[in-house]
């Protein structure tokens, strides 16, 4: 089977949005019941998280797909602002 470039962009931008959500399902099972009363480890996994998934998915030069990136970060940090 041969994908073409478009075939390809789509499933890229598919993996990418199946990680954003697990990133962001990852948020909300390890910190959503602590809302608040967060340690500096949890400060620490975070951030490490954060830069795991942001060096995995950075690969990308797709200005969308930095976007969605950039939007998914921009959301945790607002419903997390005392991680960051």
């Amino acid at each position: 089977m041969i994908l073409h470039a478009t075939d390809y962009e789509n499933t890229l931008k598919d993996g990418l949005i199946q990680k954003l959500n697990w990133l962001e399902e990852e948020f909300s099972f390890l910190f959503n019941s602590k809302k608040t009363k967060y340690s500096q480890k949890d400060r620490d996994l975070a951030n490490q998280i954060i830069n795991s998934i942001t060096e995995c998915i950075n690969c990308s030069e797709d200005i969308r797909m930095n976007q969605l990136l950039i939007d998914t970060l921009k959301s945790i940090k607002n419903i997390y602002p005392e991680l960051f």
